[in-house]
This record gives structure tokens, C-alpha cells and sequence, in this order.
């Protein structure tokens, strides 16, 4: 196929995959999203903004963001149970072993993922205040 008709790019693990989420997270700009219909953006843009206040977009960006950078991260550390629990499954968490706690702190913490903190506090509470005891 000549350059012009690539239309997509796949990069399922590795290198590849976490260079491709984490620069993705660098984009997110919900105001500057596309449409076909022009009038179809405008009032998607307006429901956002009326209905959860000024702001609100870029909100949207900076959870998209760290969601993205959470993905990158977790995939580097091969901790799945962090993008489970942004999923909405939360036993992975829950379960991890007290070896993978620490990789599973720093995860969250390098995207700002406050939810998943807490509940590696409130699940794996011993875990966590063994790792941070020993950072000093």
C-alpha cells in the first residue's frame, strides 16, 4: 500500500505500546474534538459544560490523560490489576501479591491515580506501609 492509504496503526505490547499511549496522552483536547456535523460538536460541548460547569473539559483531558499514562505505565511494570481496577474491576487489586504492591504504588502514583491508591491502602494497607517504609 503506498503512504498515503494507511489509515491506522496496531501496536498490541512492548516498547511500541507504551511510547504509543503515553504520547496519545500528551493529545487529549476534548474542546478540539471533530464531528462530522459541526452543530453535532457545539452542542456535545455545551452538554458537557452545562451540565458539569466551566472547566469540566479539561478535566475530561487531564482523567483521559492519566488514564492513558496509567495504561502506559502499568503495562511497562506488567501490572494489569491497575488497569482492572480503572475498568472497574477491583478484585485483581484486591488479590495482588505483596511483591507486586510497590510496582502497583508507583503505577498510580505516576498517573495520579488517587482511587487506586486508596484502595491499595485499604486492601493491601500492610503491604503498602512495609514499601513505604523501606523508600525512607
Amino acid at each position: 500500500a503506498a503512504a498515503g492509504d494507511i489509515t491506522r496503526v496496531e501496536v498490541a505490547r512492548g516498547k511500541g505500546a507504551y511510547f504509543m499511549l503515553t504520547n496519545c496522552s500528551y493529545l487529549v483536547n476534548v474542546r478540539a474534538a471533530q464531528a462530522t456535523v459541526e452543530a453535532d460538536r457545539v452542542r456535545e460541548i455545551k452538554t458537557i459544560e452545562s451540565r458539569w460547569g466551566g472547566g469540566s473539559l479539561e478535566k475530561i483531558d487531564r482523567i483521559v490523560a492519566a488514564a492513558l499514562k496509567s495504561g502506559a505505565k502499568a503495562m511497562s511494570e506488567n501490572i494489569s490489576e491497575v488497569d482492572a481496577f480503572n475498568c472497574g474491576e477491583p478484585g485483581p487489586l484486591r488479590a495482588l501479591a505483596t511483591e507486586q504492591v510497590p510496582k502497583a504504588f508507583i503505577t498510580a502514583c505516576a498517573a495520579g491515580q488517587l482511587a487506586v491508591l486508596v484502595e491499595l491502602r485499604r486492601a493491601r494497607g500492610e503491604a503498602v506501609a512495609a514499601y513505604l517504609a523501606d523508600e525512607g
